[in-house]
C-alpha cells in the first residue's frame, strides 16, 4: 500500500497566502484538484476525503477570504479564480496531469481553467455545477421564498455581480475538445420547484456538449450537496475516472 502524506501549508500567490492540503502518495504523477462551491472551506470535502486519499493523490484549497485563506481586494469571479489556483498550484510545485473535480461555482471555476489551460487536464468532473444560463432562467421559477434565499446567499464570497460576470465568462467557453468530461447531477428536487428543477436538470444535460467524451450520472437519494448526501457515489465516480485518465 503507497504511503499518504498530507501537506498543509499557507502559499503566496503574489501579495495574499492561500492555505491548502495536499495528500501526496509515493509515484503518484496525477493529483486530482478539487474545487468547493460558493463560500465553502477545504471542510467541505471531509465526507469524502479519506476514502479518496486511500487510492489517489489530490489537493484541496481555500479561496480568499475563506477558512485561513487571506484576502485581498481582487475580483471574485471565475477569471480570477481561475489565476489564484493556477498560480498556487505553481508555486506549491504540484505539478500536472490534473483530474478538476468542481461542484456548483466550483465547476465553473474548473471548467474556465481547463479551457486556459487545457494541456494540464486529464479529465473533469463537475458536480451539479452552475450553468451560464441559470440566473436568466431559474429564479422566476422558485418559490417567493427560494428566490429570496438564493439572490441574498451571494454576500460570503463574491457579490451577485461577480458571480453574474463568472457565468458570462464561462459562457465564452463553448468546448473543451476531447478532455474526458463527465457531469454528475442531483437526483432529489430538494429546494426546487417541479419547473426550476426542470430547468437545472436541463442546464446539467447541456453540460455534457462540452467535450467530445462526455458522460451524464445522476446521483439518484443525493440533492445539491452531492458528494455529502451519496459520499461512497462521488468517490466511485472519482475512482473510475482516475482509472480511465490513467490508461
Amino acid at each position: 500500500m503507497k504511503e499518504v502524506t498530507k501537506l498543509g501549508k499557507m502559499q503566496d500567490i503574489g501579495g495574499i497566502k492561500l492555505y491548502y492540503e495536499f495528500f501526496e502518495r509515493q509515484n503518484e504523477n496525477m493529483t486530482i484538484i478539487f474545487e468547493s462551491g460558493y463560500g465553502c472551506t477545504s471542510d467541505y470535502w471531509n465526507p469524502i476525503k479519506e476514502e479518496i486519499s486511500k487510492f489517489a493523490q489530490f489537493f484541496i484549497y481555500n479561496r480568499p477570504g475563506l477558512g485561513e485563506s487571506e484576502q485581498d481586494d481582487r475580483p471574485k469571479d471565475s477569471k480570477q479564480s481561475v489565476e489564484n489556483l493556477h498560480t498556487l498550484l505553481r508555486n506549491a510545485n504540484i505539478k500536472p496531469p490534473y483530474v478538476l473535480v468542481g461542484h456548483s461555482i466550483g465547476g465553473a471555476n474548473v471548467r474556465l481553467y481547463a479551457s486556459k489551460y487545457s494541456e494540464e487536464i486529464a479529465a473533469i468532473i463537475l458536480l451539479d455545477s452552475c450553468h451560464e444560463d441559470q440566473n436568466k432562467i431559474m429564479p422566476p421559477l422558485f418559490t417567493e421564498e427560494m428566490r429570496s434565499i438564493y439572490f441574498n446567499q451571494f454576500s460570503v464570497e463574491g457579490s451577485l455581480n461577480e458571480i453574474q460576470n463568472s457565468f458570462e465568462q464561462i459562457g465564452e467557453v463553448n468546448s473543451l475538445g476531447d478532455i474526458p468530461l463527465t457531469v454528475v447531477s442531483a437526483g432529489l428536487q430538494s429546494y426546487h420547484t417541479t419547473e426550476s428543477f426542470a430547468a437545472w436538470n436541463l442546464f446539467q444535460r447541456d453540460l455534457t456538449r462540452l467535450s467530445r467524451k462526455s458522460k451524464h450520472i445522476i446521483v439518484e437519494g443525493a440533492g445539491h450537496l452531492l458528494h455529502v448526501d451519496q459520499p461512497q457515489t462521488i468517490i466511485n465516480i472519482i475512482k473510475d475516472t482516475l482509472k480511465e485518465a490513467k490508461k
